[in-house]
């Protein structure tokens, strides 16, 4: 090993000590707690009543959440966001739309408050189409203007596809 990159590694441990001095302190005062993660509450414009009804259904053994605005005899607009998003990137257009459609803004599986199974074979498409797909009937729905973004809009492109009626 060259001097240099020894001289760097030392450094590094040097600069590293307060902050583990640090930690220490924090173990012995609070105990082990510190590295817990803190219970969080969501930040107040998540809940804003503005962007409509927060819900969950269940759906292919997961449960989805989605937001719900609008009046239930309108014509169903659905809204799939994109990576790494979730139905926040939304809000402006459902704000819009609810005025002439009922709009629903769900969280793909795997993010936000929708249900995370583990594996990756949870996440090929078809299953997320297929949430999509079930989402809709448990909504008692079978026409619906399908809007995607991103990753979305792959999943909505496939949905219609395989289902285009």
């Amino acid at each position: 090993m060259d001097k240099g990159r020894i001289i760097g590694v030392l450094l590094g441990f040097l600069i590293a000590i307060p902050v583990y001095i640090r930690l220490l302190c924090r173990v012995f005062t609070v105990g082990f707690g510190v590295f817990k993660v803190k219970e969080r509450k969501p930040p107040a414009c998540l809940q804003d009543p503005q962007f409509g009804v927060h819900k969950y259904m269940k759906v292919n053994g997961i449960k989805i959440h989605y937001v719900e605005a609008g009046e239930e005899n309108k014509p169903l607009m659905v809204f799939v966001h994109g990576f790494p998003e979730f139905w926040f990137a939304w809000r402006h257009q459902m704000n819009y739309f609810k005025k002439n459609y009922r709009v629903v803004a769900l969280d793909n599986r795997g993010y936000n408050d929708s249900d995370k199974p583990a594996g990756i074979e949870n996440y090929h498409i078809k299953n997320l189409i297929d949430d999509v797909k079930a989402l809709v009937e448990g909504l008692g729905v079978n026409k619906f203007t399908l809007v995607g973004h991103d990753w979305g809009g792959a999943i909505c492109w496939t949905f219609a596809a395989l289902y285009p009626e």
